[in-house]
Parts: structure tokens; C-alpha cells; sequence
């Protein structure tokens, strides 16, 4: 048995090759069952791509920027609202500090209204036109204002 394992885990050699290989071959098949069908909501949690909606996330100081990390390393298209900052030394470090972070995830970075909202796209994704209004409704999206 310590044979077996020492060799599944690669720390040593099988002897013969013939009593690790299987003459008859094996097959996986996908299971018939889709527990998600066409359905948007199971339960309480909402299934989406992170593509589908923009994560929002307004801060009020450096310290917490965590969340706004794990959004943009999870490849979700993310708005960064600095706008409740009043200190612009500050904002001038949260911005440093996220464009640092969108150049690691392979991400761009861009201002979307003068005041101080930013948004982060991941490489492979775009703003939909459902968002992009969305975000006008909400008050964040106004670049030509």
C-alpha cells in the first residue's frame, strides 16, 4: 500500500510499468443532470459571469482597498468610487496603488467621471450598454461632464 502511494505521488519508481497501466481503457462520461438549467437566481445566490454586471466598490480610505483587490484578481469588471475621500494625497495613493494592481491582473484603468470614479476592465472583457446605463443612472459614469 506505502508502494502504491509512494509511486501515485512520484517518489518512486514502479518496478514493473504493466501493474500500473490498465489494459481496458475507462471512460468519463458528463453527467445528464444541469443543476443550473436557465435559471439566473438559486436560492439566494445569483449566478452570473463576471462579465455580466460591474462591481462597485466606494471607498472611504486606503484601508479598504482590500476588497477592491480580490474584485480586480478575480477578473471582475469593477468601479472604484473615491469620490467620499476628501484628502488628496489619499486619493492620489489609492489610485497609485490600483493602477499598480490593473497593470499585475493585465487590466486597464480609466476615469469615468472627473470627480473620482474609475473603472478597471480585465483584459478579455468590455462595458455593456445595460451598464454603462446603469452606471449613468446611478450617477457614476459622466465623462464628457
Amino acid at each position: 500500500m506505502l508502494e502504491k502511494f509512494l509511486i501515485s505521488i512520484g517518489l518512486k519508481q514502479p518496478d514493473r510499468v504493466s501493474d500500473f497501466v490498465r489494459s481496458e481503457p475507462s471512460t468519463v462520461r458528463p453527467s445528464d443532470e444541469n443543476r443550473f438549467m436557465e435559471t439566473d437566481i438559486i436560492g439566494d445566490v445569483r449566478i452570473h459571469s463576471p462579465k455580466d454586471e460591474v462591481e462597485i466598490k466606494a471607498l472611504r480610505s486606503f484601508s479598504e482597498i482590500h476588497n477592491l483587490g480580490i474584485a480586480i484578481k478575480d477578473e471582475f469588471i469593477v468601479a472604484m468610487d473615491i469620490r467620499d475621500i476628501p484628502d488628496q494625497n489619499e486619493r492620489r495613493r489609492i489610485v497609485d496603488f490600483v493602477t499598480g494592481m490593473a497593470f499585475m491582473s493585465n487590466s486597464k484603468i480609466r476615469s469615468i467621471n472627473k470627480d473620482g470614479v474609475f473603472l478597471i476592465l480585465p483584459s478579455n472583457s468590455s462595458l455593456s450598454t445595460q451598464e454603462r446605463q446603469r452606471l449613468q443612472e446611478l450617477g457614476l459614469y459622466k465623462i464628457n461632464v
